[in-house]
């Protein structure tokens, strides 16, 4: 009797905790715009950030949408409404959020209202977690004592985290919240660190600078060595691809020193994919392993800079690695496109409305250009091999195509030379299909387009313009492509008919 006793006990406490491993979250939100927008959002794995695990939703004519999912422990979710706004929520099993996105304003432009929201509108005042620490390292890159780097670095952690103590202790955020919060703090600061550590290391090697170099082993060599990261929590965070990523490299750097024209030779042989992933399996094991390793190839995967068939067989050696991986469908997903680039590039077929301009590369300014196709109003298309939303303009590209030709607009894609490869750019066009006239440009031509058309210097990609028959530019900031009624809507105002 007893023993039939114990055994219901533990049943009971079985389905209990079995009830609690997955419980649902429901966030509500609104995107103040005019139209309805796509919003973008990730889903935890195991409650672990996985960028590569987007999915995404469309609002109602009001803006509104409401996104569900199952989590098993408190995680990170970040919303996207592409090109325009993101935020990030730090979401606990069984909750509710409301979040409001503002993607026409420059400040505030996501807010969070829930029992927590001090401590999320907090988090969200910080740099968004992403697959570079680009932000953080720039406020010491003119640092010209590197030793004080580190306690720098430690005084902004400790001013973070002590906000998070106030906020726990005032009963702002939860137990479980303030822990999730600190570990990621702690795997920023970590991240930082090591890569302004690696962008020392590099640039002290590159000058031939000895002692710059003794130094900067000396202030991080001991601190990245008893860097535990195989038996560490940090998986957990966001920012831990960028931990794990400036950690093998300053690692390497340290181990074999810097060779930039080696690097240059890797990359442009595809050889840098298996080479890093060996460096990874050298420091790294069991689960932060497995994750870094397919967070690495799914995003050279998704930048997609030169369609390397090296990247289809790092895909390859990680499902024979993991057969079982949580990751492995958003990493088929997304090296199928390289696959089915180099399929495309295997037929034979040319299609005739793809054409190169004649001796382009002697073209060296924009107008001599335009001049080129005088008398046809032309569609100017500015992008580059590298760029993922000008790719993903060109998946979109019939409803335009068909508007180009009730038109009668010649389309013009200009791809920028200066890291773009000619054979990549090749494929490209071909792979796209992209009818109409091409150019890869020279160094001169490209400066001339950006003095023209750039802010200072900078230029943003993919950009569009409208030329006239006289070479005359008529709109020099035209719409994405595939937003087609107000393109048309600008193509009817710019041309005189």
């Amino acid at each position: 009797m007893r023993i039939k006793g114990i055994i219901l006990i533990l049943l009971v406490v079985g389905l209990f905790n079995c009830s609690k491993k997955q419980e649902g979250i429901t966030i509500n939100g609104k995107v103040n715009s005019r139209h309805p927008e796509k919003v973008e959002f990730t889903t935890p794995i195991g409650g672990k950030w996985f960028y590569g695990n987007k999915r995404s939703i469309t609002t109602d004519s009001a803006g509104r949408f409401q996104i569900k999912m199952n989590v098993d422990k408190p995680s990170f979710v970040t919303i996207y409404v592409p090109r325009k706004a993101s935020g990030i929520l730090l979401v606990e099993p069984g909750k509710t959020y409301d979040v409001n996105i503002e993607p026409e304003i420059n400040q505030r432009k996501f807010q969070v209202i829930s029992e927590d929201s001090t401590g999320q509108n907090f988090y969200n005042t910080m740099p968004a977690p992403d697959f570079h620490i680009w932000s953080g390292l720039k406020a010491f890159l003119n640092d010209s004592i590197l030793s004080e780097i580190p306690s720098k670095i430690k005084e902004i952690e400790k001013k973070e985290i002590s906000e998070f103590d106030k906020l726990l202790k005032n009963g702002d955020i939860s137990r479980p919240f303030y822990e999730l919060a600190i570990l990621d703090r702690k795997s920023y600061y970590l991240a930082l660190e090591a890569r302004v550590a690696v962008f020392f290391l590099k640039k002290y090697f590159s000058e031939k600078n000895v002692y710059g170099i003794n130094v900067a082993k000396d202030l991080w060599g001991e601190k990245f060595k008893m860097l535990k990261l195989n038996e560490s929590d940090h998986i957990r965070s966001p920012w831990v691809y960028a931990l794990t990523n400036n950690f093998i490299h300053f690692n390497q750097l340290i181990s074999n020193g810097f060779n930039a024209e080696e690097l240059k030779r890797k990359y442009g042989s595809g050889d840098i994919y298996k080479d890093q992933i060996l460096a990874a399996e050298k420091y790294l094991k069991g689960n932060i392993l497995e994750y870094y390793v397919s967070s690495y190839i799914f995003f050279n995967c998704w930048q997609n800079k030169d369609n390397s068939k090296k990247l289809i067989e790092a895909y390859n050696y990680f499902n024979k690695e993991y057969p079982n991986s949580s990751y492995t469908n958003h990493l088929t997903a997304s090296v199928q496109p390289i696959i089915d680039f180099h399929n495309k590039l295997a037929d034979p077929t040319i299609n005739k409305k793809i054409k190169l301009i004649e001796n382009y590369q002697h073209i060296n300014t924009f107008d001599e250009l335009v001049n080129t196709l005088q008398g046809k109003k032309v569609f100017v298309d500015i992008w580059g091999t590298w760029c993922g939303p000008c790719k993903r303009e060109f998946q979109q590209k019939n409803k335009s195509t068909e508007l180009f030709k009730s038109k009668n607009i010649t389309t013009l894609y200009i791809c920028e030379g200066n890291n773009s490869k000619e054979k990549v750019w090749k494929g490209m066009i071909k792979y796209y299909d992209l009818e109409g006239y091409h150019i890869l440009t020279n160094e001169m031509l490209l400066a001339d387009i950006i003095d023209r058309f750039g802010n200072n210097g900078s230029f943003t990609y993919p950009r569009y313009l409208l030329v006239d028959e006289s070479g005359h530019v008529v709109n020099k900031q035209a719409s994405y492509p595939s937003k087609t009624e107000q393109l048309e809507k600008e193509i009817n105002e710019s041309y005189v008919w």
